[in-house]
């Protein structure tokens, strides 16, 4: 498929094969698979010789330069009398269709529809499933929102059902039979299937506040059924669609207002008023914009990580296959004089030595194509990455485990806090609600405001009653950047300049990071959803939003205001980063939940879902130490699962589905023998290969003991090999 294609044998170039050369199986003697992934073929050629030829340029996805063409089948097809056979022709796309479906029951694909659950959603003619579409509609909410919520809920038992491919469908029987026993009033009821009681949990859990509005299952399926062809157009059909509505490169039909960038990446604030003065003009972009809830969130996500794919930056193999190419950087971290820098009282040295200031001044110079790059190398795991870890003074090995740490670490110090409540490297600062530990959202937060910052409220407060009103639409529109930058600002905006790059770069190798920002001041504003300002101060202040429910209070609104343009003008920054890393015009195809949960995974510890992906070398399931081990997980609290997690898997939070997971997480028998004071040794993992050892306790209350200890104490990795006293000097000495 390639022209002129090269056949190697060793090192030697033995010619070229022409475009469109077809090799018979007989001359196919060897396939092989290198680390790469890409399959290599030792074939004999009639002029050049024995000698072997790659299918791919290099792994990943990249076009084939080979393709491999199946055998015939002589069942299937007609023998024209040469011993060819001839591929049978269909006059319609019907008789094509009935076709395969024959084959498809004769294969028996079709034995599920003999249950009775099948049967009952048997559809007869065409008048009847438009009549059920017209009926599945969700009571009391519009078309919009009730297939919103609908393809929302089958997104979620997509994620935990099995038998899903590509994140995108799953079995149909299986998800009517959880909606079928969720709905309170169907008749339709078959608990005879092997579902997992957890999908049930996450159905009612999904439709508890519309369950008594729900139509019958048939009539909910036939428009899950809709929104499942849509979406399988969608998937072919995005690359092709428009992400960005093309006024927004535009100058005209703005007015006053104008177009160019959009309204939040301006730093303008949206809001019903301004909304009156732009003329919203129609195009494909924006209709997508306003109906991306009816696109399954693994539809977007598969749209998503193509892009990524092909945006990656190449990089050219080594000549040992386990040795990372010099195109990969190397980046030193000292992490022991970094835990004992955000140990002491001082923020000035937590600034300067931390990881993620380590991080930021080594990667000060690196572009955005370095960070996306996506090596995977031989023996580790699987994991992407664009960079090498060196961890100074530990002497650990980069087999992925290093390099999954800084990133947790980094995520780790930015929300760290002083004695004094205050953040401890000014990146990132705790919100209101958080200090006061009122309203919901009590774990956010938000940007650090910069010091002795002033912007144009400040000035305003003492001439409001001069303005007009226009002057004060313009004043809360430009907000953002009409504002005095000082040293403090250029420093904050710089570090979440490296925030974003460093959270873009995470999700691209598929490492998710505690980031807990504000829904609406951050993850929706990145998706540009219109968004409602009241509701977004309550997020981050909920007295400061009842306040300006109760009254005219011009003082405490201009401190709003001014809050909130600082957190829109930082955003800019972090979006900036972000955008140098992923392609940020996409991430309007999505909600802000939806990306939220992208970048950020699940910030609950699933314990039963990590349970379903273990695998046990020297203990079976039902060992009693097994399930003392489950059991003092469960008990854990959510800071304690973290810290469990980071200890073996070098990251703090799980994937959002069991589809997510590179690799199954290991327990594996320790064989050491006790002390001789009758002590158990300390369980000890492996971060790069997300693996467990643990010895046999005698007993719950010991592993529980043991394995708490071990978590919460340790300061370094397991060390792989013994450093020289140089680098152990290096690490250990005093700040």
């Amino acid at each position: 498929m390639r022209s002129d294609l090269e056949i190697f044998d060793g090192s030697e170039n033995l010619g070229n094969i022409p475009l469109g050369t077809i090799i018979p199986a007989e001359d196919i003697i060897e396939r092989r698979l290198n680390s790469c992934g890409v399959a290599r073929y030792l074939i004999n050629h009639e002029t050049l010789g024995r000698g072997w030829i790659s299918g791919r340029i290099r792994g990943g996805k990249e076009e084939p330069i080979v393709e491999v063409i199946p055998f015939g089948n002589d069942d299937d097809n007609d023998d024209d009398g040469d011993g060819n056979t001839q591929p049978e022709h269909y006059s319609t796309p019907e008789e094509s269709a009935n076709e395969w479906y024959k084959h498809y029951v004769a294969a028996g694909g079709g034995t599920e529809s003999s249950s009775p659950i099948s049967e009952s959603f048997d559809i007869e003619s065409l008048d009847e499933f438009q009549a059920l579409l017209s009926a599945g509609k969700i009571h009391g909410l519009n078309d919009m929102d009730s297939d919103s919520l609908i393809a929302s809920v089958y997104g979620k038992l997509v994620d935990v059902l099995p038998h899903f491919s590509d994140g995108v469908e799953c079995s149909f029987i299986d998800c009517a039979t959880v909606l079928a026993s969720a709905s309170p009033k169907d008749e339709v009821k078959d608990f005879s299937s092997s579902i997992d009681a957890n999908v049930h949990e996450v159905a009612s859990e999904s439709l508890v506040h519309v369950i008594d509005r729900l139509p019958s299952t048939k009539a909910l399926m036939a428009r899950i059924a809709m929104l499942r062809a849509l979406n399988r157009r969608a998937h072919v059909a995005l690359p092709w669609l428009p992400m960005r509505p093309y006024q927004e490169g535009s100058c005209i039909l703005g007015g006053l207002h104008g177009f160019g960038a959009s309204l939040e990446r301006a730093g303008r604030t949206w809001d019903s008023k301004s909304t009156n003065k732009w003329a919203q003009v129609t195009s494909i972009a924006s209709r997508f914009r306003s109906c991306r809830e009816l696109f399954f969130t693994g539809t977007k996500r598969t749209f998503l990580e193509g892009v990524m794919d092909a945006t990656t930056t190449p990089t050219p193999l080594s000549n040992d296959e386990y040795e990372l190419p010099r195109d990969v950087r190397t980046l030193r971290v000292n992490r022991l004089k970094a835990r004992r820098a955000m140990t002491s009282n001082d923020n000035n040295l937590k600034m300067k030595h931390s990881v993620f200031s380590q991080m930021q001044r080594e990667m000060r110079g690196w572009s955005g194509a370095t960070l996306r790059r996506g090596f995977v190398a031989k023996g580790h795991g699987g994991q992407k990455r664009a960079f090498k870890v060196k961890l100074v003074g530990e002497g650990v090995n980069d087999y992925s485990g290093p390099y999954r740490e800084v990133f947790t670490d980094s995520m780790q110090e930015i929300t760290d806090l002083d004695d004094t409540g205050s953040s401890s490297l000014g990146v990132l600062e705790p919100t209101a609600n958080n200090q006061s530990e009122v309203g919901e959202g009590r774990d956010l937060f938000m940007f650090a405001r910069p010091a002795d910052s002033s912007s144009i409220f400040s000035e305003a407060k003492l001439k409001l009653d001069l303005l007009s009103s226009e002057e004060i639409d313009l004043m809360k529109s430009f907000s953002s950047i009409a504002h005095k930058k000082n040293e403090s600002a250029r420093e904050i905006e710089e570090a979440l300049l490296y925030l974003g790059r460093l959270a873009g770069t995470a999700c691209r190798h598929g490492i998710p990071v505690d980031l807990p920002l504000p829904l609406g001041m951050v993850w929706k504003r990145l998706t540009e959803e219109s968004i409602d300002m009241k509701e977004t101060l309550r997020e981050m202040d909920i007295l400061a939003a009842r306040r300006l429910q109760d009254g005219d209070d011009h003082d405490a609104t201009l401190v709003t205001d001014e809050l909130l343009a600082t957190q829109r003008r930082l955003l800019n920054s972090f979006a900036e980063g972000i955008s140098s890393v992923l392609p940020v015009e996409l991430l309007s195809a999505f909600t802000g939940e939806q990306l939220r949960d992208i970048m950020c995974g699940n910030p609950d510890i699933d314990v039963e879902m990590l349970r379903r992906v273990t695998e046990y070398e020297g203990y079976n399931n039902d060992d009693d130490v097994i399930s003392h081990f489950w059991e003092v997980l469960r008990e854990m609290t959510t800071s304690e699962r973290k810290l469990f997690l980071q200890f073996v898997w070098a990251r703090n939070r799980l994937p959002l589905k069991e589809s997510d997971f590179d690799a199954p997480f290991k327990i594996q028998k320790d064989t050491k023998f006790i002390q001789e004071d009758g002590d158990y040794p300390l369980p000890s993992a492996s971060t790069c290969f997300f693996s467990l050892t643990l010895p046999e306790y005698p007993d719950k209350e010991t592993l529980k003991r043991k394995l708490l200890f071990a978590i919460e104490n340790v300061t370094t990795m397991e060390s792989d090999y013994v450093t020289n006293d140089v680098e152990v000097g290096e690490g250990w000495r005093g700040l």
